[in-house]
């Protein structure tokens, strides 16, 4: 029997899906945990915090590649507007993070 191979294409749709996986399971957790996290304070929060960035970049990544999968056949003016979107959302996610050490 031939081996089967995987292309690509299957490799990165494997990776998006984990990406996905992994960031609705820590937004899960953490939806959970950090009303606990934050009754106790401390630098327990510091920890959900993190938490709650790697979520985040791990969200993007699931969602990122099948937006531009989406998009990068349509108009230029699509394009935009998912580029743009995408900007907003990762200064959103870094600059949220960052005022909370503030």
């Amino acid at each position: 029997m031939a081996k089967k191979q995987r292309t690509e294409t299957q490799a990165r749709n494997s990776f998006v899906k984990a990406c996905a996986f992994i960031g609705i399971l820590i937004s899960a957790v953490l939806y959970v945990v950090s009303g606990i996290l934050s009754w106790v304070g401390g630098s327990l929060g510091a920890i959900a915090s993190w938490m709650n960035l790697i979520a985040s970049l791990a969200l993007l990544v699931g969602v990122a590649f099948p937006a531009w999968d989406y998009v990068k056949y349509r108009t230029q003016a699509w394009k935009i507007v998912y580029w743009v979107a995408l900007a907003v959302y990762v200064f959103g996610v870094v600059f949220g993070i960052i005022s909370i050490y503030r």
